[in-house]
């Protein structure tokens, strides 16, 4: 935990943007992609591989996306099923999601992550709205085909957007996210929390650190 000294106070009635990808999943899963790769034993050979032409400038966000659908083209949806089941969320997501319902806030999860995982968890839990990226399927196989929903700079556009769509002040406004791609929507929110951050950058980034694995642990940073 951080040694923060105040508590988040009047936060009744706020929009709270979820990251996905090691937030609400365990820090082993900070990127679903990667774990679907790992299990199809492709990560070494393919995903590993587009993540350094991404990080190194020499592809868009959507030409990674596209390049780690590639090696999977064919595989059936039983198996992209089976590969997205050994992602686990965290252990205290239903007692805080219902800690914050129970204060009147709007919960809503901002992902680059796989939408089919993030769609199951947004409606297993009763959020609000979701957005995440789409592997297409076709004829029960996957295409290599992907729909880019939300790239590396679009989290806190779409959070401010989101806090016009349910009329929400952005002194509102709470984010709780893990890593770099959250930076932005912490600059945007009023309130920013990262769980297990990925790096130093990202710890400095947010107002609050909790350094739990369990996601109950953020209740302790409310009044």
């Amino acid at each position: 935990m951080s040694e923060a000294s105040t508590k988040i106070k009047n936060f009744q009635k706020s929009l709270i943007a979820f990251d996905f990808d090691g937030t609400l999943t365990t820090a082993k899963f900070r990127s679903s992609w990667q774990a679907v790769h790992e299990y199809f034993g492709t990560w070494a050979t393919h995903g590993k591989r587009a993540l350094q032409q991404y990080i190194n400038g020499e592809i868009s966000y959507t030409e990674f996306c596209i390049a780690d659908a590639y090696p999977w083209i064919d595989k059936s949806e039983e198996e992209y099923q089976e590969a997205l089941a050994t992602i686990n969320l965290r252990s205290g997501i239903e007692e805080l999601l219902s800690f914050f319902k129970d204060n009147d806030c709007i919960l809503v999860i901002i992902s680059q992550g796989l939408g089919d995982l993030v769609k199951k968890t947004a409606s297993d839990y009763d959020f609000d709205f979701w957005v995440a990226n789409d592997l297409i399927r076709r004829d029960g196989r996957i295409t290599g085909e992907v729909v880019v929903n939300v790239d590396d700079h679009m989290k806190g556009k779409i959070c401010l957007s989101l806090l016009e769509y349910f009329n929400i002040p952005p002194e509102k406004s709470i984010a709780i996210g893990d890593a770099s791609a959250d930076i932005e929507l912490f600059q945007m929110a009023q309130i920013s929390i990262a769980i297990e951050p990925s790096s130093i950058k990202v710890a400095e980034s947010a107002n609050f650190v909790c350094k739990s694995k369990d996601l109950r642990e953020i209740k302790t940073f409310f009044e």
